[in-house]
């Protein structure tokens, strides 16, 4: 998650992709066919990674710190209505 800090996740997702379909598109077009398949191959790794992340871990982790904020909250409440009651 912390490893391209530079540019947004959505970018990250927009930029792999497009390096994918550049890889394809040069294994269609060239005869180097070990180099573009290795590119093809990480570049596939590194846009299914940034779909995930833009998908499901990033609204994961909002939705964790939202609840962890009403957590607190409800602490907060409970222990001064136990003080109050004391």
């Amino acid at each position: 998650m912390d490893r391209f800090l530079a540019i947004s996740p959505r970018s990250q997702f927009w930029l792999f992709n497009l390096a994918l379909a550049l890889n394809i598109l040069g294994m269609v077009l060239t005869d180097m066919w070990v180099p573009m398949v290795v590119g093809a191959i990480v570049t596939t790794y590194l846009s299914v990674d940034a779909l995930v992340r833009l998908r499901y871990v990033l609204p994961m982790k909002k939705e964790i710190r939202e609840l962890r904020h009403e957590l607190e909250k409800a602490n907060k409440a409970l222990r001064d209505s136990y003080e109050s009651q004391q």
